[in-house]
């Protein structure tokens, strides 16, 4: 299977040019995020979006943290404003909605650091952001560890394909996968960092073949480089899975079906492992999940088709009818 061409191959492609570095073919909905698909004009459900109905134990805990420590480093504000109902009011609105702002920031800064990561991958020009410098270092670092060359412009790169939007049109999802790499081992397992390793756990029980592997970027300010959550496996299942990667020139990248031909479309090739990749601000951490598929990323995948005709059912619902009703012992219900 041919991987698709790099984006500086495209026509209209201009290496001085700041390009738009967004998910292509993304469309936010008031359901989540869902794929166009310029092929056939269906929108395509994002994987993210359907594993968001797994429900994490984690988020009403740190909102809970992040809600108490708002109001612990606002103490004199919360005393002066317990003297006035209204202030009081107003302070606890403006607490309650605390946490949903700084997580909407730290989400925001996870889709710049993408679009720096990106940039560097394709070498193409785009505005320094002090903010994200920290996590590009660490990206720079594990480029560098891990012996990934991104060639000169136009020519041989490790990096196939970075921010590739594939579709699963049998099941009817999309998603982007972050990077399409070629890695190189020395041997057919790797050992595990020291200090991130369990104990009765060989020292290298991961599987790192030599070969393309698909590769998700994570970013946190908060949780450490070997931060592993039980949506990894789902995501990842579900991006290896898909039926096609799009390559589209800028007129069809956001869903217009229009000048959309197959020479955009390219079949989604095997990859050797998949693997997430933690950057933080201090330092990187490179998880290998799988390589070839097995019984346990079936299992992953399985869980995420659970979950796909959940997201279904939420849309879908109307709870607008569902209101009490009057007993049947009153004379007047009518």
């Amino acid at each position: 299977m041919n991987a698709p061409a790099p984006v500086q191959d495209l026509p209209g492609w201009d290496e001085n040019a700041e390009v738009d570095l967004g998910p292509p073919h993304a469309v936010a909905t008031e359901h989540g995020r869902f794929y166009s698909d310029p092929g056939t004009g269906v929108l395509l459900r994002s994987v993210t979006n359907a594993i968001d109905q797994l429900a994490k134990e984690g988020l009403p805990q740190g909102a809970a943290t992040f809600t108490t420590d708002y109001m612990i480093n606002r103490l004199p504000e919360l005393l002066r404003a317990a003297r006035d109902p209204d202030d009081l009011a107003a302070f606890r609105k403006k607490a309650s909605f605390a946490y949903k702002e700084e997580w909407e920031r730290r989400a925001e800064l996870g889709s710049r650091t993408h679009r720096q990561v990106e940039a560097r991958n394709l070498g193409a020009p785009i505005a320094p952001d002090p903010e994200v410098e920290p996590f590009l270092d660490s990206y720079v670092r594990w480029l560098s560890d891990f012996g990934v060359n991104l060639g000169t412009p136009g020519g041989p790169s490790d990096i196939k394909a970075a921010e590739c939007t594939v579709l699963n049109r049998s099941l009817g999802y999309g998603g982007t996968s972050d990077l399409w790499v070629h890695l190189r081992f020395p041997s057919p397992t790797s050992p595990l960092v020291p200090k991130h390793r369990p104990r009765k756990v060989p020292a290298n029980p991961l599987p790192t073949p030599s070969g393309l592997w698909l590769v998700d970027v994570k970013t946190s300010i908060k949780y450490p480089a070997s931060l592993m959550r039980e949506s990894f496996p789902m995501q990842l299942a579900a991006l290896r899975r898909a039926e096609v990667a799009l390559i589209c020139p800028p007129e069809c990248r956001y869903g217009a079906a229009e000048g959309h031909d197959a020479s955009h479309e390219h079949p989604v090739p095997p990859f050797a492992g998949v693997a997430i990749l933690n950057l933080r601000t201090d330092a990187y951490g490179f998880i290998p999940l799988t390589a070839a598929p097995d019984e346990e990323e079936q299992r992953a995948f399985d869980a995420f088709l659970g979950l796909h005709p959940v997201s279904d059912y939420v849309d879908d619902l109307d709870l607008r009818p569902y209101k009490p009703i009057q007993p049947p012992t009153r004379r007047d219900a009518a």
